[in-house]
């Protein structure tokens, strides 16, 4: 998940980051809410149909969509304020402040990252998207000089998988919680980004994996879905049965609702923003 917030943040301010007016934001708060809202809304109802716990639906998924939403919302506001890398990264510090502050207000075996509350989990997660922000500064051909070792490459997967199982590992014995790990976490993961996407620059990309990644947040918004129809269907199946099961009935949920909402809905906001960023060029036109 905190990955995704990294992933998040780089895709938003990449085609934002040389430029940016008052004119672009309202059309960018109406296409990203149009792109993130409409689909958590039927997945949810989705959700409510089938009789999952919503609050079951929250910690898997609605948290991380909640901070997403504040984090649209505030992002075209702090672009004005803040107009290149540096004031980022003075930014960056600022908000790792309710990190270091949730040492002292929550217990340390607080296991989930969400556990810390519906306003402070905002905050707690807004460094990791802001580091993602910064990930765009980094991917210029001109930045790549040092980052492109495919033997660093390898090294940063192998340190990624390993840091990410001992933070699992510490949260599920009640040790240190995810609150407490994972925006230190996100830090490795910046730089291991940085890796894949210098080394993927400028290299052919597998055409499967670029479907997935377009059907992600179909993925993410389905996973939670399988398991629970997979109980109704089979109450005690074998393990390895369960494993099988659980995939392909993912990639059905996942392939269906990827071109029956995701993707229109994503065909929506871009048409929403043409229309709306024009509307306003034109009346500022107008204006003078």
């Amino acid at each position: 998940m905190i990955v995704f917030f990294l992933i998040s943040g780089f895709c938003i301010h990449y085609p934002y980051k040389n430029s940016w007016s008052k004119e672009t934001i309202i059309p960018f708060i109406i296409a990203r809410l149009t792109r993130i809202t409409l689909p958590i809304i039927i997945a949810a109802v989705i959700i409510e149909i089938l009789g999952i716990n919503a609050s079951i639906f929250y910690l898997l998924v609605g948290w991380s969509i909640v901070c997403e939403i504040a984090y649209y919302i505030i992002y075209p506001f702090l672009r004005l304020l803040v107009k290149n890398k540096e004031g980022w990264q003075k930014l960056l510090l600022l908000s790792y402040l309710p990190t270091i502050l949730a040492f002292w207000l929550f217990p340390l075996n607080l296991v989930n990252y969400p556990g810390v509350g519906f306003y402070y989990v905002i905050s707690l997660g807004l460094p990791c998207w802001i580091l993602g922000l910064l990930l765009c500064y980094s991917v210029d051909k001109n930045n790549q000089k040092d980052i492109l070792s495919k033997n660093n490459l390898v090294f940063h997967r192998i340190l990624i998988f390993f840091l990410a199982f001992a933070s699992h590992v510490l949260a599920l014995q009640e040790v240190l919680g995810h609150p407490f790990t994972l925006n230190f976490f996100a830090i490795a993961a910046f730089f291991w980004l940085r890796k894949e996407i210098a080394f993927y620059h400028d290299r052919p990309t597998s055409k499967f994996l670029e479907n997935l990644g377009k059907a992600s947040y179909s993925i993410y918004l389905m996973h939670g879905i399988p398991a629970f129809i997979i109980s109704l269907l089979i109450p005690e199946p074998e393990r390895s049965s369960k494993f099988f099961i659980y995939w392909i009935i993912l990639a059905i949920l996942t392939s269906a609702f990827y071109f029956l909402v995701e993707k229109p809905t994503h065909n929506l906001s871009r048409k929403l923003f043409r229309h709306f960023i024009l509307k306003r060029t034109r009346s500022s036109n107008c204006s003078y």
